[in-house]
């Protein structure tokens, strides 16, 4: 549990403004407690990469636009960059906006913002930054982290409402909220696989940062990763084959892929500094956020298979939680 503390602490730093007290009430439609099947830990493959991947500055962007929050203005906003324009800034009178995440037809964008000193709220608006609507919810202390069905009728979103962070599901009208996971310890970093049927997500039921699955309804919860993985923000492929997620090795977090059952896990990162929060573009390559050793972060692109890695930004600020449309 203080390892999930230090984590609300640290989204909270990023969001620039101090938590006062947790908020408790009963759960909105709880689902009963699901029985972990663990699942056999994978035998990692290691990518045989150089100590030290070579990085070229893109001089073309990929196809499509990446969302993306940065510190460009002095706190974390909303942004979105398509080829080599100047990104656009979606957020402007937002006290601070994060964890953009597109619509499956990339018409809408829910994100996480500031709203008073305790608590933070779910959002949706047009991808250009019109139409700002409050997901129609209750939305007690902190909620963040949406994640838009394959249908684009519901989000996923994390929220501590229940005295611990759950992940629950709610229709963009409002008109349905339930806590998929109704459990003692904390889940976060939720994920639709592309399907619909499944939801991959961060626990600390062990201790540490595992990666688990379940059924769209919160049922059959497997453990795919154990807690000594250290997981973090994990992401289907667009074909749902393949999981993208971040783990700390040797003191380092980098970027892995597994298939969808939790085998064949591979790192495909050997830069030096934190490589977080990857997303995919298509089913071949990911964008992440990379540490550049000196309190900035900037953005990247490598191949599924460690190969290619191209620096996309390099500015003074910060740019975090990339997310690609085509």
């Amino acid at each position: 549990m203080k390892r999930w503390s230090a984590y609300l602490g640290c989204t909270l730093v990023i969001l620039l403004f101090v938590v006062g007290c947790h908020q408790t009430e009963e759960p909105i439609s709880p689902m009963p407690t699901p029985q972990i099947s663990p699942m056999p830990a994978p035998q990692v493959s290691p990518l045989v990469t150089p100590t030290q991947q070579t990085v070229k500055v893109a001089s073309v962007w990929p196809e499509g636009k990446i969302l993306y929050h940065a510190d460009q203005s002095g706190v974390y906003q909303l942004y979105v960059a398509q080829g080599q324009q100047t990104p656009t800034l979606l957020t402007p009178d937002s006290p601070s906006a994060v964890e953009g995440n597109w619509s499956p037809d990339g018409q809408r964008v829910a994100f996480a913002a500031t709203n008073g000193p305790d608590n933070i709220q779910i959002y949706t608006m047009q991808a250009d930054g019109s139409d700002l609507t409050l997901l129609p919810v209750d939305q007690p202390s902190l909620n963040w982290y949406p994640k838009w069905s394959p249908d684009g009728e519901m989000l996923l979103f994390v929220t501590n409402r229940d005295g611990n962070f759950e992940i629950y599901k709610a229709t963009v009208d409002g008109d349905f909220l339930v806590n998929l996971t109704n459990h003692s310890y904390n889940d976060q970093e939720p994920d639709w696989s592309p399907d619909g049927q499944k939801i991959i997500f961060v626990s600390d039921r062990e201790g540490g940062d595992g990666l688990y699955l379940m059924d769209a309804e919160g049922s059959n919860v497997q453990q795919l990763l154990d807690d000594s993985w250290g997981c973090r923000y994990p992401r289907w492929s667009p074909d749902g084959q393949q999981i993208a997620f971040n783990a700390k090795s040797s003191g380092t977090h980098h970027i892995y892929v597994m298939n969808r059952d939790g085998s064949n896990v591979r790192k495909i990162t050997e830069r030096t500094g934190d490589n977080v929060m990857p997303a995919w573009i298509g089913n071949d390559r990911i964008v992440f956020s990379g540490d550049m050793g000196d309190m900035t972060w900037d953005l990247f692109i490598v191949n599924v298979d460690g190969s290619g890695l191209v620096r996309l930004t390099d500015t003074q600020y910060s740019e975090r939680y990339p997310h690609w449309h085509p």
